[in-house]
């Protein structure tokens, strides 16, 4: 008899790219630059709007200035932390960037979507809440008299622990009929193998 196992093991300091997110404040704080990038850009336009017709009457023509400045200090505001904290911890990186390039050509919307969902599943990977796990196929055999060796599939990493049922079965699947392959290579009949399959175990490393 071939015992056969299925084994699963567990396997910024700075703002880089566009949608970070900043760990240090909330996710839904206005200084997130997601949640005010809209509005700062839309003043930004105006202010810049103001500022070409200042230089287009004139270095004496000051008419827009006290408007510039209103709309300046709005958009300080805008940036502003109203937030009691963030899920920052002591000695954590503080910004989250999303891989963007994951989701090009979509909205600014959707994007700004997508990376805080990227955000939320990091950080309930970081509490433990899931983690990255492999399955292989494994059985010990005797190929020159008493001497067991070990003989295996190559294995699927990185597998997400919460992903279903259905996934995790057509992964067991493949890797067993991988291993039948190996096993059939070096000589064992049909009928062992089968019988070893139908008597497979689950060991969690």
């Amino acid at each position: 008899m071939i015992p056969i196992l299925l084994t699963s093991a567990n396997t910024l300091t700075e703002r880089k790219r566009d949608y970070a997110i900043d760990r240090k404040h909330s996710t839904d704080c206005q200084s997130q630059e997601a949640n005010h990038r809209e509005p700062v850009d839309q003043l930004e336009r105006v202010i810049s709007y103001l500022q070409k017709q200042d230089s287009e009457n004139g270095s004496d023509f000051t008419y827009n200035d006290d408007a510039i400045d209103i709309l300046t200090e709005a958009q300080d505001g805008l940036q502003e932390c109203d937030c009691s904290g963030g899920d920052m911890e002591h000695n954590e990186y503080r910004y989250f960037n999303g891989n963007v390039e994951n989701y090009k050509g979509e909205s600014p919307e959707d994007i700004r979507k997508y990376i805080l969902q990227d955000y939320e599943r990091m950080e309930r990977l970081h509490r433990g809440d899931w983690c990255y796990i492999g399955i292989r196929a494994e059985a010990e055999v005797s190929l020159t008299g008493d001497v067991l060796q070990e003989v295996s599939s190559g294995g699927l990493w990185g597998i997400e622990s919460d992903s279903s049922k259905e996934y995790f079965a057509e992964t067991e699947a493949d890797e067993l009929a991988e291993l039948c392959k190996q096993l059939t290579a070096v000589g064992f009949s049909k009928r062992a193998i089968t019988t070893a399959v139908k008597n497979a175990m689950h060991e969690n490393v």
